[in-house]
C-alpha cells in the first residue's frame, strides 16, 4: 500500500462537491397523467430515464411544475404565492427540491449523470465486501433489452381485432371448450404434467425442444402486454430476457400503462399474457382431443397444453412472487409495493418487538397488519421453497452423474444462492450482539459452564437422535403373475399389448391346433353318436346299458376336449399392467407348451424390495416405519416394513460391487418387503434410498450397542 493509498484509507470522505450547475427541472421526456386513486387525485409522473415512477397530490405538484430550470427559489416562492396564495421560503423550497434529486426525480444531462455514476462508485470504496455478485440476484436476473415501441405501433394496426367484442366472445367459448374437454381426461392430463415437468429424466433433444417451446410462448405472453399497453394509449420501451428463479423468460416493460391507464385497463395488460395462453392451450386441446393418438400435430398440441395449462396459470397467477398474478393483486387490493412494504413491516415487528432493537418503520394502518404479516409469512415461504426446489432439482441431476461427490456442487450451488441470505442474517445477529452484549457477557460468565455441561449431557445421554437403518431399495408391482401356455399351438391373434391394463379372465392370445381341433371335433361326434344310439334303444325298448355309459363317458370326453380348447386363449390370472415386452410379435408364432406368454403386474400397490446388510438385521423389525426417497424425486413416500426374507445367492452377488472392501468378506444381504399405494408416478424397477426407522437413542447408547455387538460378533 502506498502513501495515496495509506491517507486514502484513513481520511474520513470530503463532502462531494455538486455536480448541478443550473436550477433543477423535469425531464422533458417524463409522462405526466392525473389519474384518481382511492377517490383523491394524483399525478403520476413516470421519469423514463430512470425508470422510476413517482405520485404527487396536487399541492406538491403544484410546486414541480413552477421548476423550469431557470426560476430561482426566490422567483418560485413569489410566483406560487401569487398564483395559489401561499408563500414558501426559497430554504422549504431548496430541501424539498434536494428531495426529490436524492430521489433521481429531476432531469439530469449526460454530463452530470455521468459525475453521479461516477461519485456513486467511489462512496462505495469502504464496503467492497457487500458488494453484490457480478451475476447479481439469483432469484432474478436480467439481461439485454431492446425498445419495442416502433415493433409495437408496426403490428398493432393489424392486431387491433383482438380486443373487439366478438374476438372476447370467441375466446371464453373456446375456454369453455378447453375446460370441458380438460375435466374429462383431467386425471391422464394430471399425471402427465407431473411427468412433463421432471426435468431429471428428459434426454438433452427433450430438455432443447422443452425450451424452445416455452420461450416461443414467453414471447407471444410478453407481446400480448405490450400491445395490450399500447391498446390503452400507452408506449412501451423496454423489452428482453431475464431468468426468474433461474426460470427463462421474456419480459416487456408496461410501466406507462400505470400512467395512462385506469385500474381495470392495467388489470387487462396484466392478464393479458395469461389470457393469451390460455389462447394457446385452447386451441391445443381442440386440436389434441381431433387428431389420431401417435401423429406429429396430436403429441405437439399435447406438449402445448401442459406448457400452458392449469400449472402455468397456478404459477404465473400466484400473488406471492412477482409475476402477473402479483400485480394483479396488487390492482385488486388497490396499492403497490406489498411484497416489499409487508415484508419491511414485518422485519420491523421482529426487530423490535422480539429483539428490543431500535427500529425505524413506516406506518401501517391497523386494519392492514394482520394482512401484512400473512402476506409477508406467506411469501417468504413460497419463495425460500422455490429456492429449496432449485436446489433440490440441482443435488438430484448432480447425484445421476455422481452418487457419492453429487452433493459438493449441490451445495456450492446453494451458497451462491443463499450467501446474500446468510450475510444479512450474519449481520442481523452482529447487530443484536453488539446490541446486548453487556447483558449476555454478564450472563455467560455465570452460566456458560452450567449450560456447556448440561448441552453436553444432553447431547451424549438424551435419546434424541433418531436412529435409523439406510439401504438401497427396488421398485415391483405389489402382485406379479406369469401367463404360460397348457397345450401347443400357434398364435393368431394378440389381444392386447405392453403396458396395457388388464382384468382377470382377460383373454391375452389366441392360438390354434390341429391336434386340439380334431379332438374337439372327435369328441363332438362321439358324443352325438352315443346320444343317437341311445335314444334308438330307448326307441326300440332295448337294452340302454351300453348306450348309456358310452353316452356319459362321451360326454366327459366332450368336456375336456372344450377345456383344452378354452386353454388356446390364455387369460389373465389377475388385474394388472402386461409388464413383458415384444407380446404383439407372438403373432404367428409357435409355442411349445409351458411357453411364457405374458407376465401380469398389479401397479395399484407397489412393492418396495429393501435390502439390508446381515449385521443391520436385528435392528429392523416387521411394522417398523420406513421413508422411502425415491432417485430424481421431491417427496419422500412413507410406508411399514411387512415382511424380511433371506435374499437369494445371485442377488447378494449382483449387490456385492466391487467398490466394497473384499478384506471384510462376502456381504450378505436380506429383504425388506414394504408396500406403497402407486399415484401414477411409480414404476417397476425404480430405485431409490430407504431409511428404516429404528428407534431414538442417546450418543452413550450408540456406543454402548456398537461395543456389545463387538464382543457378540467377535469375542462371545
Amino acid at each position: 500500500m502506498n502513501l495515496a493509498e495509506a491517507l486514502n484509507a484513513a481520511l474520513p470522505d470530503l463532502p462531494a462537491r455538486r455536480i448541478r450547475t443550473g436550477f433543477p427541472k423535469m425531464d422533458p421526456a417524463a409522462v405526466v397523467k392525473e389519474n384518481v386513486e382511492d377517490g383523491e387525485p394524483v399525478m403520476v409522473v413516470l421519469n423514463r430515464s430512470t425508470d422510476k415512477m413517482f405520485r404527487f397530490n396536487p399541492v406538491q405538484w403544484r410546486i414541480i411544475e413552477l421548476f423550469d430550470g431557470v426560476r430561482t427559489y426566490e422567483e418560485i416562492g413569489a410566483l406560487h404565492a401569487e398564483r395559489y396564495g401561499v408563500a414558501y421560503g426559497a430554504d422549504d423550497l431548496r430541501e424539498f427540491a434536494a428531495g426529490l434529486d436524492d430521489a433521481e426525480f429531476w432531469y439530469r444531462t449526460p454530463l452530470e449523470r455521468s459525475v453521479a455514476l461516477r461519485e456513486k462508485l467511489e462512496s462505495g470504496r469502504h464496503q467492497h465486501t457487500h458488494r453484490k455478485s457480478k451475476w447479481g440476484d439469483i432469484a432474478h436476473m436480467q439481461f439485454s433489452a431492446w425498445d419495442p415501441d416502433q415493433y409495437f405501433n408496426r403490428i398493432y394496426p393489424y392486431t387491433r381485432w383482438v380486443y373487439s367484442g366478438w374476438f372476447t366472445t370467441l375466446t371464453v367459448a373456446l375456454f369453455a371448450c378447453m375446460l370441458l374437454l380438460s375435466a374429462a381426461n383431467w386425471q391422464q392430463i394430471r399425471l402427465d404434467t407431473v411427468q412433463f415437468y421432471t426435468f431429471t429424466h428428459k434426454s438433452a433433444s427433450e430438455l432443447a425442444q422443452f425450451w424452445l417451446i416455452f420461450l416461443f410462448l414467453g414471447f407471444f405472453h410478453e407481446s400480448a402486454h405490450g400491445l395490450t399497453c399500447k391498446h390503452y394509449g400507452a408506449e412501451v420501451h423496454g423489452m428482453g430476457f431475464h431468468l426468474v428463479y433461474l426460470t427463462p423468460a421474456f419480459f416487456v416493460d408496461v410501466s406507462e400503462a400505470w400512467v395512462y391507464a385506469t385500474r381495470w385497463q392495467r388489470l387487462m395488460t396484466i392478464i393479458a399474457g395469461i389470457w393469451v395462453e390460455m389462447i394457446f392451450c385452447a386451441i391445443a386441446t381442440i386440436v389434441w382431443w381431433g387428431t389420431p393418438p401417435g401423429s406429429g400435430a396430436h403429441d405437439f398440441a399435447y406438449k402445448i397444453m401442459l406448457l400452458t395449462g392449469a400449472a402455468v396459470v397456478v404459477v404465473n397467477m400466484n400473488p406471492l412472487i412477482k409475476l402477473d398474478g402479483y400485480y394483479a393483486f396488487s390492482e385488486i387490493i388497490g396499492f403497490s409495493d406489498i411484497k416489499e412494504k409487508s415484508t419491511a413491516y414485518l422485519s420491523g415487528l421482529v426487530r423490535g418487538r422480539i429483539f428490543r432493537l431500535p427500529v425505524e418503520m413506516e406506518y401501517v394502518v391497523q386494519r392492514r397488519r394482520p394482512g401484512y404479516v400473512a402476506y409477508a409469512l406467506l411469501s417468504g415461504i413460497y419463495s425460500y421453497g422455490l429456492l429449496l426446489t432449485v436446489v433440490r432439482f440441482s443435488y438430484n441431476v448432480a447425484v445421476s452423474y455422481s452418487p457419492q461427490w453429487g452433493f459438493l456442487p449441490a451445495g456450492i450451488f446453494a451458497l451462491v444462492i443463499f450467501r446474500g441470505r446468510l450475510r444479512t442474517l450474519l449481520q442481523f445477529a452482529r447487530t443484536v450482539y453488539l446490541d446486548k452484549k453487556d447483558r449476555v457477557r454478564a450472563w455467560w460468565t455465570g452460566a456458560r459452564v452450567a449450560l456447556a455441561s448440561g448441552v453436553a449431557l444432553v447431547i451424549v445421554f438424551a435419546p434424541v437422535w433418531h436412529e435409523t437403518v439406510t439401504a438401497r431399495f427396488v421398485l415391483e408391482p405389489g402382485e406379479r403373475a406369469v401367463v404360460r401356455t397348457t397345450v401347443p399351438g400357434r398364435v393368431v391373434s394378440v389381444m392386447t399389448r405392453e403396458g396395457e391394463r388388464v382384468t382377470a379372465g382377460t383373454p391375452l392370445i389366441e392360438m390354434e391346433s390341429r391336434e386340439v381341433s380334431s379332438m374337439r371335433a372327435g369328441a363332438g361326434s362321439e358324443f352325438a353318436l352315443t346320444g343317437m344310439k341311445r335314444v334308438e334303444a330307448q326307441l326300440e325298448h332295448g337294452d340302454e346299458s351300453e348306450a348309456i355309459p358310452e353316452h356319459a363317458r362321451a360326454d366327459v370326453e366332450r368336456t375336456i376336449a372344450e377345456e383344452v380348447e378354452q386353454q388356446l386363449r390364455p387369460q389373465a390370472p389377475i388385474s394388472g399392467v402386461v409388464m413383458n415386452a415384444g407380446l404383439k410379435n407372438l403373432a404367428g408364432s409357435y409355442l411349445d407348451a409351458g411357453a411364457m406368454v405374458a407376465e401380469i403386474g398389479d401397479t395399484e400397490q407397489m412393492r418396495a424390495r429393501i435390502f439390508v446388510l446381515e449385521y443391520a438385521l436385528p435392528r429392523v423389525r416387521e411394522g417398523a416405519r420406513v421413508d422411502l426417497l425415491e432417485d430424481g424425486r421431491f417427496g419422500v413416500l412413507r410406508s411399514r416394513v411387512q415382511s424380511l426374507e433371506r435374499a437369494p445367492e445371485a442377488l447378494d452377488a449382483a449387490l456385492d460391487t466391487d467398490e466394497k472392501i473384499r478384506g471384510a468378506g462376502t456381504l450378505t444381504y436380506f429383504v425388506a418387503d414394504a408396500m406403497i399405494a402407486n399415484d401414477g408416478t411409480l414404476r417397476d424397477g425404480m430405485t431409490g434410498t430407504a431409511k428404516i426407522a429404528v428407534r431414538r437413542r442417546s450418543l452413550a447408547g450408540v456406543a454402548a450397542r456398537e461395543v456389545r455387538e463387538f464382543v457378540q460378533r467377535k469375542l462371545w
